[in-house]
C-alpha cells in the first residue's frame, strides 16, 4: 500500500491529524499493513498499536461483548495486565500495525499522542468497571418507605391517637375512613390544636387533624419529596401507590437517608427572603451538577433534578413578586416550554416561559402581569438562566394569555400551518405547569391536544417538519461532521440527534391524544396504547438515553475544563471508544428507521 495513502489516512484520523505533515509521513513509514480474515483471532497486544483501516472486529470477555472496532478504532493502547479478553475479526479487515518499540518512541516524541492514548485507556477501563452504587439522587420514595401504614379514624379520640403514636414510636398517623384518606394527625397538631387550645383528651381526631394533606407517589424521587415539604412547610407526606395510601414519609426519614447534601438547597431556596438570597443559592448549582456527574447519575435523572431546582427558583421568584406587587388581579398559571417542560434540558438551556390567565390580559390585568413577568424573568437571568434569544418568555405579551387566547393561537396554527406556525408548535406543545392551578392548566392543555389529534393536515405538516433534518450518517454509515461555529467539527447531539427523536415522537403523541410531555414518557404511553410499534418505542427510548448521556458527559467535561463559557452540543467522535461509536451509529440508524415509519404513517397521501 502506497506511503501516501497511509499518510492521508493519518491526516484525517484523530489524534494523528494533530501532527504536522512531515510527522505523519514519518509515522507512516513505521507502519506495517496486515490482513485478517473473518473469524481470525488477533494476537494479544504487547505494547503495539493496531489501527483498523477497513473491516470489523469484536472484543469479547467470555460471553460478554465489550466493544466493536471499525475504521479509525485502535487496539493495543490499553494496559495488558490482568486482561482476559479476545479480539476476533468479524469481517475481512485491513489494519495498520505499529510495533511496540515504534509506538513507544512515537508517544515519547509526540506528547499529543501520549495524552490521547492515556485518556482513551482510562476511559476504556472506566467502561469496564461496575456502575456506581445507587446514590441519594437516584433513590425513590419506595426505596425508603415500606408499604406499611399506621391508621386511626376521624371519630377516635386524640388521647387514643397519642397513645397509638407513642406505642408505635411514630410522629404522625394517617386518618382514614373506609379506605379513604381524610387527613393526618401529627405530634405538632396535638401540641398546637389540642394542648395549646385547652381541648379535652376526648376531642375527636377529626377536629385536630390536618385535612386533605399533600401526598406524594412512591415512584417519586426523594428530592421531590423534600421539595414538596419545603414548598408546603410540612414534615409529613402520605405516600400513594396505585391510587391508595401505602405509607408515610417524614423529613426525619429524608435526613436519615442523607444527612448533608446539596439537594437541600431546595429548602434553602424556599426560605430566601429576597432576590439576592436566591442568587446566592443559584451559585450552588454548578457544584450540584459536578456532584451529579461524579456520582454517575444518569442524564435523564440529572436533568430532572436540575429542572426541579429551576422550578423551585421560579416558584420563589413568583412568591417574591407577589409580595412586592400585591395580590394578583386574577388566578394565573406560570408555564415553561420546550426542554425544561420535557425535563431533558442540557446545561446550556435558556428561559422558555409564559402565562395562562383566568381573564384576558387587558388594562390593569395586563399591566400587573407584565410587571410580574419582568420581575420573575429578570430574577431567573440573575440566577444563571439566560433570557431566551427568541423572546419565548412571559414578558412577551403574546405569551401572556387567557385560555381562549391560547386556544385561538393553536387553532390558527392548525388552520394555517406555515413554517413559523409549525416551528411554534414544536415549542408550545411541550408545556408544563410550574406554579398555579393544575386544574386550569390541565383543561387548557387537554383541549389543545384533543384538537390537534383531530387535525390530520396539521399532523402531516408537522411530520414533514420533523423529517427536514436527518441523522448524521453517510451512505456507508460514516459520520457526517458539522462545524459548531467555533472552528470545531463534530456531531451535533441535539439538533441531529435528540431533537429528531423528540420531534417524531411528538407527532405520534399528538395523533394519539397523549398528554405526556417528556419524550421518554410519551414513548411509554405510546407503547402502552399500541399507537407505535413496541420495538421501535424501546429502540427510540434507548437511543434517546444514549444521546442524552453523551451530551450530559460532554457538557460536564466542558464545564470542568472551563475552556469556554459556551457549552457546545458538538461531539468529536474521535474521543469515543469503539463500542461507543458503534452504539452511536446504531442510534442514528434507529432514528432513520423512525423517520421512515413516520413518513409512511403520516405523509403517504402526498
Amino acid at each position: 500500500m502506497a506511503l501516501v495513502e497511509i499518510s492521508e489516512f493519518l491526516a484525517r484520523t484523530t489524534p494523528f491529524q494533530q501532527l504536522g505533515k512531515e510527522e505523519q509521513t514519518e509515522l507512516a513509514r513505521a507502519i506495517s499493513v496486515y490482513y485478517f480474515r473473518a473469524h481470525e483471532v488477533v494476537p494479544a497486544p504487547a505494547g503495539r498499536l493496531m489501527i483498523v483501516r477497513t473491516g470489523l472486529f469484536a472484543r469479547h470477555d467470555g460471553q460478554t461483548l465489550l466493544e466493536k472496532l471499525q475504521e479509525g478504532d485502535f487496539d493495543g493502547y490499553q494496559p495488558p495486565e490482568g486482561r482476559s479478553d479476545r479480539l476476533i475479526c468479524e469481517e475481512d479487515a485491513l489494519v495498520y500495525w505499529l510495533d511496540g518499540e515504534a509506538f513507544g518512541r512515537c508517544r515519547q516524541r509526540w506528547p499529543v499522542l501520549d495524552n490521547f492514548f492515556l485518556r482513551l485507556a482510562a476511559r476504556t477501563l472506566h467502561q469496564q468497571t461496575p456502575p456506581p452504587t445507587e446514590g441519594y439522587f437516584t433513590l425513590k420514595v419506595r426505596d425508603l418507605v415500606r408499604d406499611h401504614k399506621i391508621v386511626t379514624g376521624p371519630r377516635q379520640t386524640v388521647q387514643a391517637a397519642a397513645q397509638l403514636m407513642s406505642e408505635r414510636r411514630v410522629s404522625s398517623l394517617l386518618v382514614e375512613e373506609e379506605g379513604r384518606l381524610l387527613g393526618i394527625i401529627t405530634d405538632r397538631d396535638l401540641r398546637s390544636r389540642v394542648l395549646a387550645q385547652g381541648l379535652p383528651a376526648q376531642t375527636p381526631v377529626a377536629q385536630a387533624m390536618t385535612r386533605d394533606p399533600t401526598t406524594i407517589d412512591r415512584e417519586a424521587y426523594l428530592f421531590e419529596a423534600l421539595q414538596q415539604m419545603g414548598r408546603w412547610r410540612v414534615h409529613h407526606l402520605p405516600v400513594m401507590g396505585e391510587g391508595r395510601v401505602v405509607g408515610m414519609v417524614t423529613v426525619t426519614d429524608l435526613v436519615r437517608a442523607q444527612q448533608e447534601h446539596p439537594v437541600y438547597l431546595l429548602t434553602d431556596i424556599e426560605r430566601q427572603p429576597d432576590l439576592e438570597g436566591l442568587v446566592r443559592c443559584s451559585r450552588q448549582i454548578p457544584r450540584l451538577t459536578r456532584i451529579l456527574g461524579r456520582q454517575g447519575v444518569p442524564a435523564h435523572e440529572a436533568a430532572h433534578i436540575l429542572a426541579t431546582v429551576t422550578d423551585a427558583l421560579t416558584g420563589r421568584l413568583i412568591a417574591l413578586a407577589l409580595s412586592t406587587l400585591g395580590p394578583a388581579p386574577c388566578e394565573f398559571c406560570w408555564l415553561v416550554f420546550g426542554s425544561f417542560a420535557r425535563r431533558d434540558q442540557g446545561l446550556n438551556g435558556d428561559q422558555d416561559n409564559g402565562l395562562l390567565l383566568a381573564e384576558p390580559a387587558v388594562g390593569a390585568v395586563a399591566d400587573y402581569f407584565a410587571r410580574l413577568a419582568r420581575l420573575v424573568c429578570d430574577g431567573l437571568a440573575r440566577c444563571g438562566l439566560p433570557y431566551c434569544p427568541g423572546n419565548i418568555m412571559a414578558t412577551n405579551p403574546e405569551l401572556c394569555l387567557d385560555e381562549a387566547g391560547w386556544l385561538a393561537r393553536f387553532r390558527g396554527w392548525f388552520q394555517t400551518p406555515t413554517p413559523q406556525a409549525l416551528l411554534n408548535a414544536t415549542v408550545f406543545f411541550d408545556v408544563r405547569l410550574v406554579a398555579g392551578s393544575q386544574a386550569r392548566f390541565d383543561a387548557m392543555f387537554g383541549a389543545m391536544v384533543a384538537e390537534a389529534a383531530a387535525q390530520p393536515l396539521f399532523l402531516l405538516h408537522l411530520a414533514q417538519t420533523a423529517l427536514q433534518r436527518r441523522a448524521p450518517l453517510g451512505l456507508f454509515k460514516h459520520f457526517i461532521l458539522e462545524p459548531d461555529g467555533q472552528q470545531h467539527r463534530g456531531l451535533d447531539l441535539k439538533t441531529r440527534g435528540l431533537s429528531l427523536i423528540t420531534d417524531l415522537v411528538r407527532v405520534y403523541a399528538l395523533a394519539a391524544g397523549v398528554t405526556a410531555v417528556g419524550t421518554r414518557q410519551r414513548l411509554r404511553d405510546l407503547e402502552a396504547a399500541g399507537a407505535m410499534d413496541k420495538t421501535l418505542c424501546r429502540n427510540l427510548g434507548d437511543a434517546f438515553d444514549l444521546l442524552a448521556e453523551l451530551r450530559w458527559r460532554l457538557h460536564l467535561e466542558q464545564q470542568e475544563s472551563q475552556e469556554t463559557d459556551h457549552l457546545s452540543n458538538h461531539l468529536d467522535p474521535g474521543t469515543l471508544s469503539g463500542l461507543q461509536r458503534h452504539q452511536l451509529k446504531e442510534c442514528f440508524a434507529v432514528i432513520e428507521e423512525g423517520q421512515s415509519l413516520l413518513s409512511y404513517r403520516f405523509c403517504r397521501q402526498l
